[in-house]
C-alpha cells in the first residue's frame, strides 16, 4: 500500500499539511490517519516544521471585493441562505482556500523535514516546489544566516530517487530583480545531504530571492548559466 512506502508517505503528509491535495485525496488520507501511527507521525513532523514559517508571514489583507462578496452571501436572500447557506457555498470555500494557498506559496513552501529542527535563533528556509501547476514539495534547503565566513546548506530531497544517465542536478541562487541565477554547485539524489556555499557567494546568499534546481549535462552547466528552465524553485523565508 502506498502509505507504507516512507518516501510516498512523507510526500503525502507534506501535501496534506500544505493543503495542496484534492478533496478526495485528503479524505482518503484522513481515513488512513486513524489506523497508521507512521502517517500520523509524518503529518505531525510537517506541522511542527511549517508552524514557525506560517507565524513568520505578514498578515495578508484580501481585496475589498472579497469582503463584499462575503457580506452579500451573509445578508442575501434569507430563504436561499436557509436552503444552502454561505457556509456551504463552493464559491466561498474556493475563495478562502485560494487565499490560504496564496499565503503558503508566498512563503516559498516547497518542503523537507529535517531529522531535527535547527537550533539556531534564526534559520533561512526554502521549500523548493516542482512545476507551478502541482506545487508539490520536491526538496527543502536551510542554513543559518549571518556574517559567517562560510555557510553550509542542509538539503532534503523528497521523492526523487533517480537521476537520468549523463545528467547532473545543479542548485542555483536566484538573486531576484531580474538578475541571472548563480550556481551553488551540484547536488545528488541522496535524501539528506549538505552543500558548501562557494566563498564568493557567502556575503550575498542571505539576501537572495530564492533557490532553484536544473537538470544539466554530467559535470554541470558548461556555460555557467542554466541550460534549461528551472525544474524546481522556491523563495527564501527567514524563520
Amino acid at each position: 500500500m502506498k502509505y507504507e512506502n516512507p518516501t510516498i508517505r512523507d510526500r503525502l503528509a507534506a501535501e496534506y499539511v500544505l493543503g495542496t491535495m484534492t478533496w478526495r485525496a485528503r479524505r482518503r488520507l484522513e481515513a488512513q490517519l486513524k489506523t497508521s501511527p507512521a502517517l500520523r507521525a509524518a503529518v505531525s513532523q510537517w506541522e511542527a516544521l511549517l508552524s514557525p514559517m506560517a507565524s513568520a508571514a505578514a498578515p495578508l489583507t484580501p481585496p475589498r471585493r472579497v469582503w463584499q462578496k462575503i457580506q452579500q452571501r451573509i445578508h442575501g436572500d434569507a430563504k436561499a441562505r436557509a436552503r444552502t447557506g454561505w457556509w456551504y457555498s463552493l464559491g466561498f470555500w474556493r475563495t478562502a482556500t485560494g487565499f490560504a494557498l496564496a499565503a503558503v506559496v508566498a512563503l516559498g513552501l516547497v518542503v523537507t523535514i529535517p531529522d531535527r529542527l535547527p537550533t539556531a535563533e534564526k534559520t533561512m528556509m526554502v521549500v523548493v516546489m516542482d512545476d507551478m501547476q502541482t506545487k508539490s514539495p520536491a526538496m527543502t534547503v536551510s542554513w543559518e544566516p549571518g556574517g559567517s565566513s562560510s555557510k553550509m546548506l542542509r538539503l532534503r530531497v523528497i521523492g526523487h530517487a533517480e537521476m537520468a544517465p549523463d545528467t547532473a542536478w545543479e542548485l542555483w541562487m536566484l538573486p531576484g530583480e531580474n538578475r541571472p541565477p548563480v550556481s551553488l554547485g551540484l547536488i545528488t539524489t541522496h535524501e539528506l545531504q549538505t552543500l558548501q556555499v562557494p566563498a564568493q557567494l557567502v556575503p550575498t546568499i542571505d539576501d537572495a530571492w530564492g533557490l532553484g534546481m536544473t537538470v544539466e549535462p554530467a559535470g554541470g552547466s558548461p556555460s555557467g548559466s542554466p541550460t534549461d528552465q528551472m525544474l524546481y524553485m522556491g523563495q527564501c523565508v527567514k524563520t
